[in-house]
């Protein structure tokens, strides 16, 4: 399932509630996610991206 679907079926399931509470939780919930993703950076995987991206380059580079 792609990022795009999942998006879609958790809006879909997030209609069908009804309890204020719930949703109240699930905004709480997101929001709290949304901020870690945004205070957080991952610098192993920064590296192992750029790496596996200019690989060729750093070689030459090195040389």
């Amino acid at each position: 399932m792609s990022v795009a679907e999942m998006k879609l079926a958790a809006i879909n399931e997030i209609s069908k509630l009804e309890n204020e509470a719930e949703i109240k939780e699930i905004l709480d919930h997101l929001a709290k996610l949304s901020k870690e993703s945004h205070t957080k950076f991952d610098t192993s995987g920064f590296f192992e991206m750029a790496s596996k991206k200019y690989d060729d380059i750093l070689q030459k580079l090195a040389q």
